[in-house]
């Protein structure tokens, strides 16, 4: 039961939620987070991004719950500089990748591992998306790919999605989990990873009941968390199929999304 806003847990995507997309999080909504955590409200991100990409990107933030990467594929403390729990995927991963770069010439692979991105192909397509960062070219071959991998990501154009996850799908049987986290992302995950179980987990870890928690998001792999939650709020920018399942609409992420239902949780929890 929610009598004030210390017994709520927001958790939120981070890209094209908390985010806007190229000036970061704005000031009315890290004024909000603040505010939310001051009131000893609960506050974290879960994100299909790495923590060492991550940690420049959130280092203002009062984040102080454990936050989630790689779509579950760990938890990160803050406090301790800590991952914690981290999930690999299966071996067989990296042969279902091997299937998609040797049939389609017109997308990227890579894999996240400890601390770092690893390109397996040119990474043209990668940097047209995401032209800022740096990647590691992995130099070995598919047999040389660590164990210690938490998932491959396969980069193309909206356009030739369809095509390239049918074909994954079709490949991957039942040992990995197949999510798209944005219109040119598709992701193989360990196939018990998802931001739901995630949420689930975190809550336990917090001793924050799930239905006290708020969950934001606006693609599909924030589907799980979205259910998952006591709340589950999509932004205004979301996938449609997303919204449907929301129980709340919040503005777009350009215009304070995480604002507005800070302000919304104020109002009905403080009096």
């Amino acid at each position: 039961m929610i009598e004030s806003l210390s017994d709520i847990l927001i958790i939120t995507d981070v890209d094209g939620t908390l985010m806007r997309a190229e000036k970061g999080i704005s000031p009315k909504n890290l004024e909000a987070i603040k505010r939310f955590t001051d009131k000893g409200g609960h506050f974290t991100v879960s994100t299909g991004r790495a923590i060492d990409v991550a940690r420049e990107l959130l280092k203002d933030i009062p984040i102080n719950a454990p936050s989630v990467h790689l779509n579950g594929g760990y938890f990160y403390d803050w406090n301790k500089d800590k991952i914690i729990e981290p999930h690999y995927i299966s071996k067989y991963a990296r042969y279902i990748v091997k299937k998609v770069y040797e049939k389609f010439d017109y997308c990227d692979c890579h894999f996240a591992s400890f601390d770092s991105v690893n390109l397996l192909t040119s990474g043209e397509y990668l940097k047209k998306y995401i032209p800022y960062r740096e990647f590691n070219y992995f130099s070995g071959s598919i047999e040389d790919i660590p164990e210690e991998v938490y998932k491959f990501i396969i980069c193309c154009d909206p356009e030739n999605m369809p095509e390239i996850r049918k074909f994954v799908e079709s490949s991957a049987g039942k040992e990995v989990r197949i999510v798209q986290s944005s219109p040119f992302f598709l992701e193989i995950l360990p196939k018990d990873n998802s931001k739901g179980d995630a949420l689930r987990h975190l809550c336990e870890m917090i001793d924050i009941p799930v239905e006290n928690s708020v969950a934001v998001g606006d693609y599909e792999n924030d589907s799980d968390m979205l259910l998952a939650a006591g709340i589950g709020a999509a932004v205004e920018n979301a996938q449609e199929s997303l919204k449907e399942k929301a129980d709340l609409i919040l503005p777009s992420c350009e215009e304070n999304a995480i604002a507005h239902l800070i302000e919304f949780l104020e109002e009905m929890y403080e009096w």
